[in-house]
């Protein structure tokens, strides 16, 4: 098609910023999960937006931060990193109750990066954005040679100034073919069963609350597919024998609702019915163990 329009846009920032509820946004989808839980996204997700201008291909990432040499932080940063290789545009988001040398993890980054910049102001239905903050991350962009496009105020949460942002993206991406199919409709280039995956941490961090072992992940031991139901065998890895009995709940109602309310969301992605099986399984200090880690599926060194 003529003009067709095809670029990658990696969604950037820092823990909590609001960059999982805007990739949500902008496809019209619930793809990545969303908690109020920092760091709730660990592996980098691509969405993929089709419409009659072109294929957007969105990156999100894991939060930048600073994070001890070794176990699943500097992974997640990792991962976050590798997603500045070579997109066509950054989108920079910023959370209001930052401060300015918060975000030196994040512009540190973006040093040595061509990739055009737009610094996103999140949250401002709620929040009066600090004109010398929003000053002082274009400084420090300007000194460390990155090229700042535009600068948009916006709440990813209610869509407030979201169009605009969509408008100025698509006249930016070059002219180009599909990275992916057009014609499979598909948001996503992961598998089923990563998001089946995701689904089930996404309600380990909305039923437990201040109680969530941060060392909690989740394994599919097997997918079974037929025209009645899927099978899902999932493992949920915690790191001590306490943490245990904290996911499984008193005479296993928290481990139920979870259960629940992730089947659900899996029926909803596969159109559906599911049996969903979850075990809890001890993997002590896995998310400080190389192997383990990889084994997760995370980049380590």
């Amino acid at each position: 098609m003529q003009n067709f329009k095809c670029g990658t846009v990696a969604i950037i920032g820092r823990p909590n910023a609001g960059k999982s509820t805007l990739l949500n946004r902008v496809l019209g989808a619930h793809l990545s999960i969303v908690t109020p839980k920092a760091q709730t996204t660990r592996f980098q997700t691509r969405g993929i937006l089709n419409e009659v201008a072109g294929q957007m291909v969105f990156i999100d990432t894991p939060g930048i931060h600073r994070a001890r040499e070794g176990g699943l932080n500097e992974a997640m940063v990792r991962e976050a990193k590798n997603s500045l290789e070579d997109p066509d545009l950054i989108w920079y988001l910023v959370d209001p109750l930052s401060k300015l040398e918060h975000e030196d993890a994040v512009l540190e980054c973006l040093v040595g990066k061509k990739s055009s910049v737009m610094l996103l102001l999140n949250k401002c239905d709620d929040y009066r954005w600090s004109e010398p903050f929003k000053d002082g991350i274009l400084q420090k962009l300007k000194r460390q040679g990155n090229h700042c496009e535009k600068v948009f105020e916006l709440s990813a949460l209610n869509g407030q100034g979201v169009s605009e942002l969509m408008q100025t993206t698509w006249a930016m991406l070059p002219v180009g073919e599909a990275l992916y199919p057009v014609e499979n409709d598909s948001i996503s280039d992961r598998p089923v069963r990563f998001f089946v995956a995701e689904f089930i941490r996404e309600q380990l961090f909305l039923q437990l609350g201040d109680e969530l072992p941060y060392g909690c992940a989740v394994e599919i031991a097997a997918v079974k597919e037929d025209a009645q139901i899927m099978r899902v065998d999932a493992v949920i890895h915690v790191e001590r024998d306490s943490q245990k009995g904290m996911v499984i709940g008193a005479g296993g109602a928290r481990i139920k609702k979870i259960g629940e309310k992730s089947r659900a969301r899996i029926e909803d992605l596969v159109g559906q019915k599911v049996f969903l099986g979850l075990k809890v399984k001890v993997n002590k200090d896995w998310s400080k163990r190389s192997d383990a880690l990889k084994k997760m599926g995370f980049l380590v060194s």
